[in-house]
């Protein structure tokens, strides 16, 4: 049938565990199971078999995070692991609400992560012999980027002020009292 066959005779699990390696398998390559990441005849430091890890909370989840990487790749892990799927600025907090830079030298310990809430604002399109609202959308920009593609697909350079008095050229003219 040009399927590959199953064999269903032999079954890999052992004890429920999918990813179990039997005893008998391990002592036959000559690597000591209760170390099996140890580099044969370092006979220094023994490094752990899950190197660097700290655990990161947000919401009801909780997720160990591997930080021997680089910064940029410790953020992929974190954005990986919780299904971080946008560009939103994050950042990790301990248990003392100190918000630390995401690096390899970073403290072990337990982190809260939190999301950027990004900038909302309403947008409102007006007639203009009326001056009275046609459409309002609510809108929430997270990053510069965010906010030149909306202007964008409308084809706007920037957006006015209700008063009419300042144009809205970037985000950081989108902050109360800018």
């Amino acid at each position: 049938s040009g399927r590959p066959t199953l064999n269903l005779e032999r079954s890999l699990d052992h004890d429920g565990h999918p990813l179990a390696i039997a005893a008998a398998e391990v002592a036959a390559s000559g690597v000591p199971p209760w170390n099996w990441r140890e580099t044969p005849g370092n006979g220094g430091e023994t490094q752990s078999c899950c190197g660097r890890v700290i655990s990161v909370k947000w919401g009801d989840y909780t997720r160990r995070i591997g930080i021997d990487g680089t910064p940029e790749a410790i953020k992929e892990a974190i954005r990986a692991a919780f299904r971080l799927r946008t560009k939103r600025a994050f950042w990790l907090e301990d248990e003392e609400q100190i918000i630390r830079s995401i690096d390899r030298d970073m403290p072990i310990g337990n982190y809260t992560l939190h999301l950027d809430e990004g900038m909302a604002i309403k947008v409102c399109l007006y007639d203009e012999s009326d001056r009275i609202p046609v459409h309002t959308e609510e809108k929430i920009f997270y990053t510069e980027d965010d906010y030149r593609e909306f202007l964008a697909r409308r084809a706007w350079t920037c957006l006015r002020d209700l008063d009419g008095y300042r144009n809205i050229d970037n985000m950081d003219d989108l902050r109360p009292g800018a």
